[in-house]
């Protein structure tokens, strides 16, 4: 992609046309205009209506006025300059001279021809002759150097209208006569031909062909009356092609050849046309556009901008023809020209095409810049490029803002840019201009011309350095008043070379501290401005051709003679070459942020190159890559046509364009993606830490491998870490890859500081031996080579080395590389390094050398003995190894005796390395020897040894030896096995089946059991056999099936149970053949069997029901239940256990109640609370709301079941009396004791001194329909207390208040409503009061609430919860902090209860 400077990422097409001047009928007459560019496109010859011809420079300056002949002659027909740009020849209307104005003097020439109505004029491409054509067909020659005038009469009929001159000299023209003539230099016709039509617009030029023709320029091209074209070949004259075209293009009104063998045609109707002139092509158009609406007047091309334009209507267009398929409307320019709707003439291109000339019928010349000279110099990130002409402008390429404008008075050949200063310059002179902050424009310091054409300027902070002619001149840039002749000036201006015979100079550069430059010699040579003096030379094998120093001067990339390119660093006096570089390089640019990379550019294309100076391999340079088929070649980025690389800052290209002069950025293919992307793909994020990695940006890399997060990514990143040395980075990947090894390995590297030690490591570390023994014997520490090839198993080189290194190694390695000789089985080589490992003992030496040196000649003594034995030496080595006491040494080699089959010495030796397992399988099943195997079995423990010993015992008739061995080894089949067929032990294997529940075993107790009639205990052991066919058909026979049932239990399947229903079916005993339909899922049978039974298995009937939830089998339990089959309603209870079975906990909640209701009326006071707990706990556990009337009568029962707890247990008289009064304000659901909870509540209120409630329950008792049924005991108390209150005020003492849970207002302690927040509180189930917060428990077992102090001491004293009637440990009882009543009270407590509220003084609730 290329973007315009400014508008990164953006194509667009950048205008080509800039209206340089325009000459107006003021300048030429009014009417048609002819003109001619001289042929090195300085200056334009103008001629008009007015019979004037004026010279212009290329600004539209008048140069100079040629005064023409007055009199008959009438208007300019046509200018043509000679081929050296000399002489301008000028045609005029019915003259017969010629006016020849020489450019050098000024001077006009008339050319009298003898002839009258002259018609033509065309001077030569190549040689000085000029052709003048006349109406009458008559041609004269003449020939400027020699002023010779060849007339040629008749060599046309008619008038000679058209004509050219090709590259051989030979002339061709056409005239009204339809005759085409082609003769040379002299006049003679060499060739002559008739058209069909009228030839016009005649041109030379080549068809394309496969190959080229030697002669250049050998065929004719003729406009045949606008309707065809024809070919005419000069060497193949007998066959001429005549192309034809479309009716609707029009006629033909200009064609130009162009590039190989095309053809560009511009008809009237606005079409442009290219056709190939290539044998397969003709006849096809590569393109065709109409560009003009109207009309089309004339066309042109231009071969240095590879661009066309053509005139119509009243515009020009210019179209791109670099690539013709891609030619169209889209891809070209409009200009607009006004009030020239149908007037435009011709239109043509100066040869180095920047400047488009148009001409206009109504005297109108217009010039317009196509192209600029592509000057330009860059310093840091700033560019200098000439915009226009005469503009030059400086540009800051990061910031994207213009730094200043400069104006000159030239058209300069050359520019150059300085930190603070510019240069532009022309021939052999130089303009100095100042370049200062906050100016918009630069001011001239100095202009100074040189004794030689000057090739180019380069520019330090104070300094020009100026090369021409092979030599630098060094001066400053301000002139000071001493000039250049004082001393001071003498230290500011010097050339180079300074002997006046050796002007080899080929290149120069500047940085600020360094003049550095090359020669043919091929030295590099730095001068330093701020000593004056040479500071370094260089000396290279060729010459140098180019320098490209970077900002600092320390590297420099220099192209030798034979294009071959090096970094050479001043440092150390080093020159690189950089592989894979292009020798058809133009140019060199270091990226201008970043210092290790810079960039090349051919014509074609730019490749990436990065400089490494620290790597495995030293200092390096190497394009960037990419790998093709397993062809690396350098990844570069297309060069567009006619873009001039100028710097490259961060891998963005600046370059000029030649069509504009504008600036454009190319963005290379090597930094694509190289910073976050905004919303990045998977393939972008790969390649673009892939481009980070080839720039080494590695922490660039390291962001996107994150993201990433790919094996392969780290594995990348830390293979180049290591490549460059970058050990930090290189841990950061290999911790986050999870390789510790590799992580410390680079730890211990990260401050090493000695190269060459570095470098060793590292390519240890990557697997390359050679280079890193290499750098480690170049080091400070050259054993390390010994070490790596030593731990790498290279024994070979590690003995080299040690002999080299360290001579008292040589035994370890030795012993080393024989243990490794003998792993590979190369035995007889081993032995002999083993024998050489052997060191000498001495007794003088120090306890720890003598310890290791032992060690040392023990392991070599054990190889020996290995490698004995493997050799034949058996003998030998099996008393080596029994004399060593090495346990570790006699398994080794028992394992060779093994192998080879020497079982008794096998034996031997595992029995005397302590591997009693391995010695008693020898004996057992290799040398039979079982008593030699008995002595071992006290020192075994694994089971297959025992398994084989017991087998071997079995076989020669030692049962019990044989059982006993079996039993160490846990084979219980075989134990049962014995006991059963040998020893007759029945009750010991009976004991073994049932508890290992071998079925093997099982199955061959109960086969002896049948045997002997025993049929309970062979059903037993066939269950446990897994037979239960055959168990079921015995228990059947023999009228087992209970010992069949019970036996089998759980783990029957349902066809199991379906068979033993089946079974009590048949036997009509309805009770087991219903538990048995119930287990198999029959549910239907089992309940009618159930009700077959009676009441007895009603319970069984409600369990099968509310298993199998089925409506029919619900409705005919119920049917039961309720009498509807024998006329008698069934207890209550089985209803509620039915709804509980069934899950209706909402029914089955109102039956509790009912039921409790009806045990309460008949004083069954403990029945019914039990019946309200259960249903409490299963609605809870269901989380099923309470009804709210469950939990009042729970809560009233509860309250009168604690008072004798109360009384006698926790000797509490008052809690008991205010429970007492609670009861006995519901005293109706008490009917069967209303008498004596009123008496119990009147002894006990009288006792703790509440007389007010006393007096209020004992005037109850005394009613005539209680009074008689009042315990003689206590009656006439109660009448006293009645009597003796009289007109006395009695009141009950306050009761003690405690706070609402809730909101913290203190209420009395038995009542269970706060009077504040209206919240039910939840009692305690041991003393029946409201619970507080500060004091609050659980029991353990139901999970009521409780006050922690009184039912901790209720547990004490009774160890059972009043509620649940559980066994309570006082250790379970937990104090809970900050407890939540909320959680006991249900969200519609209060709405449900608030009418009971109203009635009683009492309130209820349980959470």
């Amino acid at each position: 992609s290329v973007w315009l400077s400014g508008q990164p990422g953006f194509w667009e097409f950048c205008p080509a046309m800039k209206e340089l001047f325009k000459l107006d009928a003021s300048v030429n007459g009014k009417g048609p205009v002819v003109f001619a560019w001289q042929k090195d496109g300085n200056f334009l010859a103008v001629a008009g209506s007015n019979r004037r011809v004026n010279i212009f420079d290329r600004q539209g300056k008048q140069y100079h006025q040629i005064p023409l002949p007055t009199g008959q002659p009438g208007a300019c027909l046509a200018l043509d300059w000679d081929s050296t740009g000399e002489v301008l020849a000028v045609l005029q209307a019915n003259s017969s001279t010629v006016p020849l104005w020489n450019f050098n003097t000024g001077k006009v020439d008339l050319l009298d021809t003898n002839m009258k109505d002259l018609t033509y004029i065309k001077w030569s491409k190549v040689g000085p002759q000029l052709a003048i054509g006349t109406a009458k067909g008559n041609l004269l020659l003449y020939n400027r150097k020699t002023m010779k005038k060849i007339p040629i009469v008749g060599k046309h009929q008619k008038r000679i209208t058209c004509g050219a001159w090709n590259s051989q000299n030979r002339l061709a023209l056409g005239a009204e006569d339809k005759q085409l003539t082609i003769s040379n230099c002299e006049g003679d016709t060499l060739d002559q031909a008739h058209m069909k039509n009228e030839p016009s617009l005649i041109q030379f030029s080549d068809m394309k062909a496969d190959e080229r023709a030697k002669s250049k320029e050998n065929t004719v091209s003729v406009n045949m009356g606008g309707k065809t074209l024809l070919l005419y070949n000069t060497t193949d004259q007998d066959n001429p092609i005549e192309l034809a075209f479309q009716q609707r293009y029009g006629n033909i009104v200009a064609y130009k050849w162009f590039g190989d063998g095309y053809i560009l045609i511009g008809f009237s109707s606005g079409y442009v046309v290219v056709i190939s002139t290539h044998l397969k092509e003709i006849g096809q158009e590569v393109n065709s556009i109409r560009f003009h609406r109207d009309s089309l007047t004339d066309v042109t091309f231009s071969p240095a901008l590879q661009k066309g334009a053509s005139i119509g209507d009243n515009c020009v267009k210019i179209f791109d023809m670099a690539e013709l398929s891609k030619m169209s409307e889209q891809r070209s320019e409009k200009k607009e020209l006004d009030n020239e709707f149908g007037t435009l003439s011709r239109v043509d291109w100066t040869d180095d095409g920047q400047i488009l000339t148009i001409a206009s019928k109504q005297g109108c010349v217009y010039a317009f810049l196509t192209r600029i000279p592509v000057l330009h110099d860059a310093h840091g990130q700033r560019v200098l490029f000439l915009e226009s002409l005469r503009d030059l402008r400086i540009k800051d390429m990061v910031a994207d803002e213009d730094v200043a404008r400069i104006r000159i008075e030239i058209e300069p050949s050359f520019v150059s840019l300085g930190p603070t200063a510019a240069a532009v310059g022309m021939n052999n002179s130089v303009w100095y201009y100042r370049i200062e902050a906050n100016r918009p424009t630069g001011d001239l310091i100095q202009t100074r011309s040189y004794l030689s054409t000057v090739q180019y300027v380069k520019l330090s902070l104070e300094y020009a350095a100026v090369f021409s002619d092979g030599r630098v001149t060094l001066h400053s840039i301000v002139e000071d008043e001493a000039g250049y002749g004082g001393d001071d000036g003498a230290t500011r201006h010097q050339v180079f070379p300074e002997k006046d015979d050796t002007a080899d100079i080929t290149t120069v550069a500047m940085t600020e501290e360094f003049l550095i430059y090359g020669t043919a010699r091929g030295t590099i040579h730095y001068f330093s401005l701020e000593d004056w003096c040479y500071v370094n030379e260089f000396r290279f094998s060729g010459g140098i051709r180019h320098v490209y120093p970077n900002t600092m001067g320390t590297r420099v990339v220099f192209i030798d003679q034979t294009n071959a390119a090096y970094l050479y660093s001043p440092v150390n006096d080093s020159a690189i070459r950089i592989e894979h570089f292009n020798p058809s390089t133009e140019k060199v640019m270091w990226d201008t942020i970043d210092w290790g990379i810079f960039y090349g550019a051919d014509n074609q294309a730019f490749t990436t190159y990065v400089y490494a100076p620290n790597s495995q391999h030293g200092a390096g340079v190497e394009a960037v890559l990419t790998v093709t088929d397993g062809i690396s070649t350098p990844r570069t980025t297309d060069r567009p046509f006619g873009f001039v690389p100028i710097l490259c800052h961060n891998g963005n290209m600046v370059c000029q364009r030649r069509e504009n002069g504008q600036l454009a950025t190319i963005p290379m293919n090597t930094h694509q993606h190289i910073t976050q992307p905004i919303r990045p793909t998977g393939e972008q994020l790969v390649q673009a830490f892939h481009n980070n990695l080839a720039l080494h940006r590695l922490n660039e890399a390291w962001k996107f491998a994150t993201t990433i997060n790919s094996v392969d990514c780290w594995v990348a990143l830390g293979d180049k870490a290591l490549s460059i040395l970058d050990i930090h980075m290189a841990i950061r990947v290999y911790r986050q890859m999870e390789q510790p090894a590799m992580v410390i390995a680079l730890e211990r590297l990260e401050y090493i500081n000695e190269k060459n030690l570095l470098l060793g490591h590292v390519a240890l570390l990557s697997k390359n031996f050679s280079e890193a023994q290499s750098h480690f014997m170049r080091s400070t520490r050259p054993t390390l080579a010994l070490d790596m090839r030593r731990d790498l198993m290279h024994w070979d080189q590690a003995l080299k080395l040690a002999e080299q290194l360290a001579p008292n190694q040589t035994p370890i390695i030795s012993r080393e590389y024989a243990q490794q000789l003998e792993f590979k089985g190369e035995v007889q080589t081993a032995l002999d390094m083993y024998h050489k490992g052997m060191v000498d003992e001495d007794e003088e030496q120090e306890d720890y050398e003598k310890a290791r040196r032992h060690n040392h000649n023990k392991a070599c003594m054990a190889g020996i003995a290995r490698m004995t034995i493997r050799l034949g030496d058996i003998r030998k080595g099996f008393n080596l190894a029994m004399e060593s006491d090495d346990k570790e040494l006699c398994l080794e080699c028992a394992q060779i005796f093994e192998e080879m089959k020497q079982w008794t010495d096998a034996a031997a030796l595992y029995e005397k390395a302590g591997m009693y397992d391995k010695a008693a399988t020898i004996y057992i099943v290799e040398t039979k020897n079982l008593s030699l195997a008995a002595k071992l079995m006290q020192m075994i423990a694994s089971p297959k040894i025992f398994i084989l010993f017991a087998k071997a015992k079995e076989k020669e008739g030692s049962f019990k030896e044989a059982k006993e061995a079996y039993d160490k080894a846990g084979d219980t089949d075989n134990v049962v096995r014995l006991n059963v067929e040998q020893l007759n032990n029945l009750a010991e294997a009976h004991i073994l089946v049932r508890r290992t529940k071998s079925a093997d075993a099982a199955a061959l107790v109960a086969k002896h059991c049948k045997k002997n009639g025993d049929y309970k205990t062979a059903i037993e052991f066939l269950l446990l056999a897994k037979k239960t066919t055959e168990a079921f058909e015995l228990a059947q026979q023999h009228d087992e099936m209970k010992t069949y049932a019970e036996t089998l239990g759980a783990h029957g399947t349902i066809d199991d149970y379906a068979a033993i229903a089946q079974y009590y079916d048949a036997k009509s005993d309805w009770a087991n053949a219903g538990d048995y339909f119930f287990k198999c899922g029959h549910y239907s049978r089992a309940l009618k069997h159930y009700l077959r039974c009676g009441d007895s298995q009603i319970n069984k009937a409600i369990d099968v029901v509310g298993k199998a939830r089925a409506d029919a089998l619900t409705a005919q339990l119920i049917d039961h239940l309720m009498g509807e089959s024998d006329g008698q309603a069934k207890d209550p209870n089985y209803i509620f256990r039915l709804y509980m079975a069934l899950g209706n906990y909402e029914k089955a909640a109102k039956t509790a109640v009912i039921i409790a209701k009806q045990e309460q009326e008949v004083g069954s006071y403990r029945v019914a609370h039990r019946i309200l707990f259960d249903t409490h706990k299963d609605l809870e556990a269901q989380k099923i709301r309470i009804p709210s009337d469950l939990k009042r009568n729970l809560m009233l029962l509860h309250s009168y079941v604690i008072v004798k707890t109360l009384v006698k247990t926790m000797n509490d008289h008052e809690t008991s009396a205010r429970m007492l009064i609670r009861v006995a304000k519901n005293i109706a659901k008490f009917p069967k004791h209303i008498v004596p909870i009123l008496t119990s509540t009147v002894i006990e209120c009288q006792r703790v001194g509440l007389k007010a409630s006393a007096f209020e329950y004992a005037s109850q008792l005394v009613r005539p329909e209680f009074r008689s049924k009042i315990d003689e005991k206590y009656k006439k108390k109660i009448e006293n207390i009645v009597r003796k209150k009289g007109k006395e005020e009695v009141t009950d003492p306050d009761e003690a208040a405690t706070a609402c849970p809730f909101c913290n207002t203190a209420c009395p302690e038995t009542t269970l409503d706060c009077m504040n927040c209206k919240s039910t509180i939840p009692y305690c189930i041991a003393t029946g009061k409201h619970m507080v917060a500060s004091d609050w428990s659980y029991c353990p077992s139901c999970h009521f609430p409780a006050l922690h102090s009184a039912f901790s001491k209720l547990i004490q004293e009774d160890k059972v919860c009043p509620m649940c009637e559980q066994e309570v440990s006082a250790a379970a009882i937990k104090k809970v902090d900050n407890p939540d009543p909320k959680a006991f009270i249900t969200p519609d407590d209060e709405e449900e209860e608030a009418p009971e509220q109203q009635e009683q003084s009492v309130g209820f609730g349980q959470g």
